[in-house]
């Protein structure tokens, strides 16, 4: 599961990379580490976004995770960042996928 993760991480930060998305000199924890986070809790966790929260600050894989409710805000905040990112991996996918 850890190389997964990982993995997750890299391609949600080199998407936004390459969408020349800027992080907020503020936050704590970058887009590409909430958008981590909540897809290891659709992969791993059954949608359970607090386990995993709590999971991936404890093994040290976010170690700046927000509280449950700031973590909240973030991901909704992020929400249309999400969308763009899964049509772009759809369109990747499908090109890769095509016979």
């Amino acid at each position: 599961m850890g190389s997964q993760i990982v993995a997750i991480f890299c391609v949600c930060d080199d998407i936004l990379k390459g969408l020349h998305h800027h992080k907020d000199s503020q936050c704590k924890m970058s887009d590409a580490e909430v958008m981590t986070a909540s897809i290891v809790a659709a992969a791993f966790f059954g949608g359970n976004m607090e386990r995993a929260r709590t999971f991936l600050k404890e093994q040290g894989y976010i170690p700046s995770m927000l509280d449950t409710s700031r973590f909240n805000r973030r991901q909704h905040r992020i929400a249309e960042l999400f969308l763009t990112v899964f049509n772009l991996l759809a369109v990747d996918w499908k090109e890769v996928s095509t016979w």
